[in-house]
């Protein structure tokens, strides 16, 4: 299959669809997507990179100044693949304001005069083709491999944050980008949801939350560790929040409503004692080029596509469960997974799955 033709034609026949001339793609999700893995980025943080994508009906534009055009081509050889470079000086008039005039545009962002598409772009990129499916698992299992050495050699005494730039030292030695490390120890974890790293000590218990990109792609996990004996409590409520994500995980498949699968999750939560936890944070949706492509709610219209993406974190105060799972028309595949960390079972409605237990060290 050739994975570039298949995106493409997604994109004309949303085009022809719209009745447009051409596309305009300035994110780097978008254009990761489109390219097979272009590494866009200059500034890590930025939404935006050294390159603009303009799809015409015969041709797809790159627009890039003179200090990344040859870098980008060469590198990324774009040449080989039919792409063309559209290059001013980087002290010139921007060229995108000249082909908004010449042409019919739609974006993925908002710009003026162009017709704003960004939810339309997005859903372009939620079946994910072979090529893409391949690099996906090889990426979440090289992460979780990661995370689990990491997990593994945490000391007590060491801070969140010495924990936080190993983790992403390793991550980074594999072109692996961490877009976003969550460490918390301790009381915070049963503080925060989302415990951003401190000079805090580790004494007994370990959150470790990644989002992990490579070639545009992201997995998400988190992982528990807990040095000593693991308090009884503290066991009962991850085989709660487990049972919750078993829920999720379970009950996404093709075809099926966001808001039936969220509604089966709600009833789990009441199930396993904690109805309510639910509302103190988001439990996770789909995933692939962005940390989510979208969250879930009650009242999501989404309807799961073949060969999507997702990453459920259901929570209850001071645990987590959650990896990236993807559907296809077999059923689900957890591609964060590691044979080698410990497992609980849990039991949902006549099914068994495997889900995270926390690491005794």
């Amino acid at each position: 299959m050739d994975e570039l033709k298949v995106k493409r034609d997604r994109v004309y026949h949303l085009l022809k669809n719209k009745k447009l001339d051409g596309l305009i793609l300035v994110k780097n999700s978008n254009i990761s997507w489109l390219t097979g893995g272009m590494e866009n980025r200059i500034v890590c943080t930025s939404e935006e990179g050294a390159a603009r994508l303009i799809v015409l009906k015969d041709k797809i534009l790159v627009l890039v100044n003179n200090i990344e055009a040859e870098r980008i081509f060469k590198e990324e050889r774009l040449d080989e693949r039919g792409f063309q470079p559209v290059t001013n000086q980087w002290f010139e008039k921007d060229l995108l304001e000249n082909l908004i005039e010449d042409y019919h545009l739609g974006a993925d962002c908002y710009l003026p005069g162009v017709n704003n598409l960004q939810e339309e772009i997005k859903q372009l990129r939620f079946s994910l083709l072979p090529e893409e499916i391949k690099r996906y698992k090889i990426l979440g299992k090289e992460t979780s491999k990661i995370i689990s050495r990491i997990c593994k050699n945490i000391r007590p005494g060491e801070t969140e944050n010495e924990i936080r730039g190993r983790l992403a030292q390793n991550l980074w030695s594999k072109n692996i980008n961490p877009h976003l490390v969550l460490i918390g120890s301790d009381e915070r974890i049963f503080a925060y949801r989302h415990p951003i790293p401190k000079d805090k000590k580790i004494r007994k218990y370990v959150m470790v939350v990644v989002c992990a990109e490579r070639d545009g792609l992201i997995v998400n996990m988190t992982r528990f560790i807990y040095f000593g004996l693991i308090p009884q409590e503290l066991k009962e409520k991850l085989y709660a929040v487990a049972k919750v994500d078993a829920s999720f995980i379970l009950n996404t498949k093709i075809g099926v409503k966001i808001a039936d699968i969220f509604q089966n999750t709600i009833n789990t939560y009441e199930e396993v004692g904690y109805p309510d936890e639910w509302k103190f944070h988001h439990q996770g949706g789909a995933t692939g080029y962005e940390t989510r492509d979208y969250i879930a709610t009650p009242n999501s219209l989404q309807i799961v596509q073949p060969n999507q993406a997702f990453a459920w974190n259901p929570s209850i105060k001071g645990v987590k469960s959650e990896d990236t799972i993807l559907i296809t028309e077999k059923g689900y595949e957890i591609i964060t997974e590691d044979s080698d960390w410990p497992k609980i079972e849990i039991n949902y409605q006549s099914n068994k799955i495997a889900r995270p237990a926390i690491l005794q060290l």
